[in-house]
C-alpha cells in the first residue's frame, strides 16, 4: 500500500518564486503530479534522469539539483530561528545549480518534504532536524512542512524490523504537534496536522511471514 502525505491542494501558484526542497532517500523519478507543478526544486534523491524520462520533462523544464550532505553539519545546514515577516530574506534567491548546501536557502522554501527519516534518530536529534528544517521554510504565510514516519500512539520506544528487534522513538500525533508549535516555532505561528494512518508492511521470515501492520504518522505544518 502506497501512502501519500503529500496534499494535492498546495496553494503554489500564491507563491511568487517557489523553491520545493524534498529531503529524505525516496526517489525523484516517483515524484506525483503536483511536485512538477513546482519551476524549481532542490531534492536530496536519485535517478533524475529516470524522472525527466518518466514524466517527460527536460533539465530546463524542470530543474533538480542534487544536494548532498549531512543534516547535521551545521556547514551544510544550520540550525538558525524561524525567519518572520520582519527578517525575511530579500533580494533574488541564490542560483540553485551553484548550491553546495542548503544554508543559503534559508527563509526561501516554500514546501519542504521530509519523509521516512524522522523515526531513525533519538527525540533530542528529531527536534535538532526539525529546527534545522525549520529555518530554510519562507515566512510567507501558506509555507508548509509535511512529511510521514514512523508513529504511535504515545510517543516512546517501539520494536520494528524482523522480529521486532529494532527500536525506534517514535512520536504520538500529539507530542508530535507539541515538537513543531511550541519547541520550533512560536505558539501559533503555525498549523500543525498530525494523524496516524495503518499501512500493511510484509516481513518475510523464513518461508515468509503475514502482512504486519504500521503505524505511519502523517503531518503537516503550514505557516499561519
Amino acid at each position: 500500500m502506497h501512502v501519500r502525505s503529500s496534499p494535492t491542494d498546495i496553494p503554489w501558484k500564491m507563491w511568487s518564486h517557489p523553491i520545493y526542497t524534498k529531503v529524505g532517500s525516496s526517489s525523484c523519478a516517483g515524484k506525483p503530479s503536483w511536485e512538477r507543478s513546482f519551476p524549481r526544486s532542490t531534492h536530496l534523491a536519485e535517478f533524475a534522469d529516470l524522472g525527466h524520462k518518466l514524466f517527460r520533462t527536460t533539465p530546463e523544464t524542470y530543474p533538480i539539483v542534487f544536494v548532498p550532505g549531512d543534516a547535521f553539519d551545521p556547514k551544510h545546514l544550520e540550525v538558525v530561528q524561524p525567519f518572520t515577516a520582519a527578517d525575511a530574506p530579500s533580494g533574488p534567491a541564490p542560483d540553485l545549480r551553484s548550491l553546495t548546501s542548503l544554508n543559503p536557502l534559508r527563509g526561501r522554501v516554500s514546501a519542504i518534504h521530509a519523509s521516512s527519516f524522522f523515526h531513525l534518530f533519538g527525540e533530542e536529534k528529531q527536534l535538532y532536524l526539525a529546527r534545522a528544517l525549520a529555518g530554510l521554510l519562507s515566512p510567507e504565510p501558506g509555507s508548509m512542512i509535511f512529511g510521514m514516519q514512523i508513529g504511535v500512539a504515545e510517543k516512546g520506544f517501539t520494536a520494528l524490523g524482523m522480529g521486532g528487534d529494532h527500536r525506534l522513538f517514535c512520536h504520538s500525533p500529539e507530542s508530535w504537534v507539541q515538537v513543531w508549535d511550541g519547541l520550533v516555532f512560536e505558539k501559533g505561528a503555525v498549523v500543525v496536522q498530525a494523524k496516524l494512518v495503518q499501512v500493511e508492511r510484509k516481513h518475510f521470515e523464513g518461508g515468509g511471514a503475514p502482512a504486519q501492520r504500521v503505524s505511519v504518522l502523517v503531518w503537516s505544518v503550514t505557516r499561519s
